[in-house]
């Protein structure tokens, strides 16, 4: 809808509401002087007429001779339906006929419905009736009393509101009648108003556009010395310096592109020379304190076992304790790696037997001793090629923080199997599972979503590194049991055999 159209309806809505407003404000408030009118000049009716028809009741009720006295005295109020005349106990002494006016009337008294409060002005008691038909009656009480100031009894009359109804219906078919006239003047100004408006506002639409085409020459006569005036002198001149400033602002956006691409690759570097350097600082740093301790330890193992007798039980323990001495220097050596690349030691690994055995190193450890481990593992499964330790060392990390997710309690499930040309390897566990927004940026070095000191952000990086150096792949999904699954893939390759009795595969 364009805004000419716009324009006309809001301005021709606005005006016809407000008419209908005024003239809807205008008829209630002459219903209300009507109704007041009426209600006034019955009650004084009724104020008036309630002495004289007791004069006449006179103790005893009405004779005929005297209901057509009665019908004569009160017939003057051409709005008078009926009345009747109550006890001081409540009851219908009398309850007359309709009046001549009404004869056809189907009001009752008896099945009229009160559609308001009760009022009380001059001692009169009322309230409005609707009857059956759906007609307005007012009903009107007044009390009588004798000559000690008791009240002995109350006449009850029933007033129409047909005259109001027909004088509120002539003002409606007049307002009408106004009202279409008014409309039609209304449209006629509208339509006007939003033609005027609206065109010099089509030419600046059109000037803008031709400036969007790059027709920088473009220009808007000036007719009018308003807002709308104003607003195509500043085109103009928009216009005029956009001719310019264009070549300008071209030449130097093409040198800044260039400039943002050079500092992008330039800041990409720096970001990414920086974190290796940190992490091979690290990594150096951790692995000089690590390797004194543990060569202290794998020395003194190899002296105590070398002074053991054949067959001591003792011996097993200590060759337990050689090997895993040398695992740990060849852990603080692959952190080495991490920041430069390294080679790996190649060998056939079982990784359904990995598994276990990794499991079984670690559940005598106090954080898994409240978990519990399910293995779902195909039989037969192929052998892939890598480096036992390093892949043995990603095991180890993930159950660590699994268990560590799961506060030392829950379930881990392992899932071995294979898919096409590649072995894969699910590890779900029962924790709280990680946001996808933070699924990539774990694999990140330094990046931990565990406490502030708890962890230091290197044991994924790590995993990740390791898993790359054997041409595999890690990711991360959602577990089916409402954890974490971190799912690994590693390439099934058959090593080719040798001679050579040096090599683990040799059939020499």
């Amino acid at each position: 809808m364009t805004l000419g159209k716009k324009l006309y309806l809001y301005t021709s809505a606005v005006l016809v509401l407000s008419l209908l407003l005024v003239l809807l404000v205008l008829e209630r408030q002459q219903a209300h002087i009507w109704n007041d009118y009426l209600l006034t000049r019955n009650v004084s009716f009724a104020r008036f007429a309630t002495p004289e028809l007791l004069k006449i009741f006179r103790g005893n009720f009405f004779r005929d001779h005297e209901m057509t006295a009665v019908y004569d005295f009160l017939g003057y109020n051409r709005e008078l339906i009926q009345f009747s005349i109550i006890t001081s106990r409540g009851g219908h002494d009398f309850l007359s006929f309709r009046f001549p006016d009404f004869i056809d009337s189907s009001f009752d008294p008896r099945s009229a419905v009160s559609v308001g409060k009760e009022f009380e002005t001059h001692g009169v008691v009322g309230r409005t009736l609707r009857s059956v038909d759906g007609g307005q009656v007012l009903e009107l009480t007044v009390p009588a009393f004798g000559p000690t100031g008791e009240q002995l009894l109350s006449v009850r009359y029933w007033i129409a509101y047909d005259s109001v109804d027909a004088r509120l219906a002539e003002l409606r078919r007049q307002f009408l009648a106004i009202a279409l006239v008014a409309v039609i003047g209304v449209l006629i100004v509208a339509a006007g108003v939003a033609r005027r408006v609206t065109r010099p506002l089509k030419q600046l639409t059109d000037g803008v556009r031709a400036v969007g085409r790059d027709e920088l020459m473009t220009r808007i006569a000036v007719g009018s010395r308003d807002e709308i005036g104003a607003l195509a002198t500043a085109f103009n001149d928009m216009a005029a310096s956009l001719a310019r400033s264009r070549a300008e602002l071209t030449t130097k956006n093409e040198e800044l592109s260039r400039g943002n691409q050079e500092l992008r690759g330039l800041q990409e570097q720096l970001v990414r020379s920086t974190r290796l350097a940190v992490i091979g600082q690290l990594a150096a740093g951790v692995s000089h304190e690590i390797d004194n301790p543990v060569g202290i330890i794998l020395g003194h193992a190899e002296l105590l076992l070398e002074e053991l007798p054949q067959g001591d039980p003792q011996a097993n323990d200590l060759r337990a304790i050689i090997d895993e001495c040398k695992r740990c220097k060849r852990i603080t050596g692959g952190l080495l790696s991490f920041a430069r690349s390294g080679s790996v030691r190649h060998e056939v690994v079982y990784f359904d037997q990995l598994v276990r055995e990794t499991v079984a190193s670690l559940q005598p450890q106090k954080i898994f001793k409240r978990i519990a481990f399910s293995f779902k593992i195909d039989e037969d499964l192929p052998p892939i090629w890598g480096d036992a330790d390093q892949l043995r060392q990603v095991l180890v990390n993930l159950l660590l923080n699994a268990a560590q997710a799961m506060d030392g309690e829950g379930r881990i499930d392992f899932t071995v199997c294979t898919a096409g040309e590649s072995l894969l390897i699910d590890i779900d566990d029962t924790g709280p599972g990680i946001s996808p927004a933070e699924r990539e940026r774990i694999f990140e070095p330094f990046v931990s979503t565990k406490p502030p000191g708890a962890g230091t952000g290197l044991g994924l990086s790590i995993c990740r590194r390791l898993i790359d150096d054997h041409d595999g792949h890690i990711q991360v999904l959602s577990a089916p049991t409402g954890g974490a699954r971190f799912q690994l893939i590693f390439p099934l390759v058959v090593a080719e055999k040798n001679f050579d009795n040096g090599s683990p595969d040799s059939l020499g």
